[in-house]
């Protein structure tokens, strides 16, 4: 049966439109290639052509990739019917066999890629080492890569073809048992496309050290030679991981019965955790070369933005740290607000005391959450073993940066939940919080970031321009202004 669904692929049509349209980029990248070799008067051999288009990650990024993906998708779908639920009888069965017709029909594109690989070797002389064009070129994407870690040129083909195979199973399997759960179309394409976003970030901007988190690095074993110490452990991550989606599929009936509906409302703190976790060690990891203790790493992480000091991935932080913090607050403050009435108003016995509770609570999340993010910064700089020292930043001692952040953090999020409050109690619009967010985030740019104004003002940054004492007014006499403005909505509005 497999024999002849593979007879029945390779003479599919539409694999003679890929191989043409992989010919023509394997015609362009060997006269690119044979131009630098004329320009730069140094030899090349067979293996250059070979593995040059077999490594190439334009085409494996933009063409290779999407094409599998397509097929993955396209497989889940036709073989999400009743009957072959009722055929295989477990998720498990289903996703292997799923896998199977998987593999069949991604397995003419591969033997297109690497029998032009082939072709790329015409007119180029054999050798059985190295060319001194491999010597000479630098870029990430070419043999030279591979001549670091291969003494023969002949030795990465097995591992290469071992990554993609690894690699289809990965890829199809983390589709395949989410679809089984939602079974739903729309979010399937959703899947998809977050997978190939994915792989196009982290082929353009993440760097070396992050490049084993992009998809698209174990297409070439050029790339996954860069992003791991030795390819046996690349290999064994992609076994790992496939060994525990083997594991989640015996699960899955389990976890298809389970009540999402009580465990959604914890997956916003989820992410949040994850995304400060990985800013945090981002940040640990980025500057690891100019970090030396533990004050500096606390600086690097929370320094923000202001008019003088701009960056786009502070901003981003930012906005994931503190905006990220606030949003959270409003969903429950939005469930309260939603839950009013005038039974709950008389249990409080004053609008003003339910609304200091309320903000009281929001105050003990805030104060617990900048305690936890502050702790995972000095955690993961004991982990990097940095030196601990008393220094701070801007002329402060740790302790005071710290006490400063953690007061001042406090202050800042509860002034943008007031904002918040405010224009929400006034407009009654689900849209109010985000356009509020939205504002709040363009007044940090530079151009609009001005002094007085309370955004932005728990960055460690201003401590370059401000007191600490100056800073804490500011927030504190805001926070002051905003709560007497709450009281007088509640006056005019309620009539108390």
């Amino acid at each position: 049966m497999v024999v002849e669904r593979l007879r029945h692929e390779f003479t599919k049509r539409i694999w003679l439109l890929v191989l043409v349209i992989i010919l023509l980029y394997s015609l362009v990248l060997k006269r690119e290639m044979m131009e630098v070799v004329r320009l730069q008067q140094t030899k090349v051999n067979m293996w250059d052509g070979f593995y040059a288009l077999m490594n190439d990650m334009y085409l494996l990024t933009y063409f290779v990739f999407p094409v599998m993906l397509f097929l993955s998708v396209g497989m889940l779908i036709r073989e999400s019917r009743h009957e072959v639920f009722i055929r295989v009888t477990t998720p498990r069965g289903w996703a292997y066999r799923t896998l199977k017709l998987f593999l069949v029909e991604t397995a003419p594109l591969f033997t297109v890629l690497f029998v032009l690989s082939l072709l790329m070797t015409i007119g180029l002389p054999y050798e059985g080492g190295w060319s001194g064009y491999t010597r000479w070129l630098e870029d990430v994407n070419a043999t030279s890569v591979l001549q670091e870690r291969f003494a023969i040129p002949w030795h990465p083909l097995p591992i290469q073809l071992l990554l993609w195979f690894l690699f289809l199973i990965t890829v199809h399997f983390s589709l395949a048992g989410l679809f089984f759960l939602h079974q739903k179309k729309g979010w399937l394409y959703a899947q998809a496309i977050v997978t190939f976003l994915l792989g196009i970030v982290g082929f353009k901007l993440f760097p070396e050290k992050l490049a084993f988190l992009s998809p698209t690095t174990y297409l070439s074993v050029a790339m996954t030679s860069i992003s791991y110490s030795s390819l046996l452990v690349a290999s064994l991550v992609l076994v790992g991981v496939v060994t525990g989606q083997h594991l989640v599929f015996g699960q899955l009936t389990t976890l298809q019965r389970m009540d999402w509906g009580r465990c959604k409302d914890y997956g916003g703190y989820v992410l949040y955790g994850g995304l400060a976790l990985l800013h945090i060690s981002y940040t640990a990891m980025m500057s690891s070369n100019e970090i030396r203790t533990i004050g500096e790493l606390v600086t690097a992480t929370f320094i923000g933005v202001n008019s003088d000091y701009f960056s786009y991935q502070s901003l981003m932080s930012y906005l994931i740290l503190f905006f990220g913090a606030t949003y959270m607050s409003q969903v429950r403050m939005q469930q309260e607000l939603q839950e009013i009435s005038h039974y709950k108003l008389i249990r409080y016995k004053s609008p003003y005391r339910w609304f200091h509770t309320i903000i009281v609570r929001e105050v003990m999340f805030f104060a617990v959450l900048i305690t936890c993010l502050i702790g995972a910064t000095l955690l993961v700089g004991q982990l990097m073993r940095l030196e601990f020292s008393f220094e701070g930043a801007f002329g402060h001692s740790l302790p005071a940066v710290v006490a400063f952040l953690f007061v001042s953090t406090v202050l800042q999020v509860l002034v943008y939940t007031l904002l918040c409050f405010i224009v929400t109690w006034l407009l009654r619009e689900a849209y109010a919080v985000p356009m509020v967010l939205g504002v709040l985030s363009i007044l940090l740019f530079p151009s609009l970031n001005v002094g007085w104004l309370p955004v932005g003002m728990n960055a460690l940054v201003v401590l370059e321009s401000h007191s600490i004492l100056y800073v804490l007014s500011i927030l504190a006499g805001t926070v002051v202004l905003l709560m007497t403005s709450v009281h007088l909505l509640f006056r005019r509005n309620l009539h108390v």
